[in-house]
């Protein structure tokens, strides 16, 4: 059990950095195609929230998986919110604080915040299982019906990597 413990916090130790910026990220190259449309977690409210619904846009869509105790996550959340406010996109940041109080009470503070969705998922239970989750940040690039098409760990500049003018 504590080798198990070790090696999770190894994982989440090493994730919760800066990413590269080239490739999909190592161990995440199996996503790319997988079609995650019935991913589903809760609003901040404590309603279910099915991925699917972000598609009456017809826009691709960047999933990020995020904590507000990770300094990296934190670092690349405005630039998340840019991306979403450019137009070209629909962001959705997936809290996975252990607790949603937290996760509230973190946003009231926050400039940023119109550009991205945010919805919560407890512990990370759901977006470790359906995504491969199993630290943070980690970030899903998906096409508009909801196919990974690259996925990256680490913060990233998202703006400079997927904005208005690439």
């Amino acid at each position: 059990m504590l080798r198990g413990v070790v090696f999770a916090l190894g994982l989440l130790l090493a994730a919760c950095g800066e990413g590269e910026t080239s490739k999909v990220s190592k161990g995440f190259e199996k996503w790319v195609g997988q079609d995650v449309s019935a991913l589903e977690v809760q609003t901040l409210d404590g309603g279910v929230q099915p991925l699917k619904d972000v598609l009456v846009e017809g826009k691709p869509v960047v999933l990020n998986v995020w904590a507000t105790w990770c300094p990296p996550c934190l670092k690349e959340m405005p630039t998340l919110d840019a991306l979403g406010k450019q137009g070209q996109y629909t962001v959705v940041a997936i809290a996975t604080d252990g607790n949603v109080e937290t996760v509230k009470e973190f946003l009231k503070k926050q400039e940023w915040g119109a550009g991205v969705r945010i919805w919560y998922d407890a512990n990370g239970t759901v977006t470790r299982e359906k995504l491969g989750a199993a630290a943070v940040p980690v970030t899903y690039v998906l096409d508009k019906d909801l196919k990974v098409v690259d996925v990256q760990t680490g913060a990233h500049d998202w703006v400079a990597r997927l904005g208005a003018a690439k």
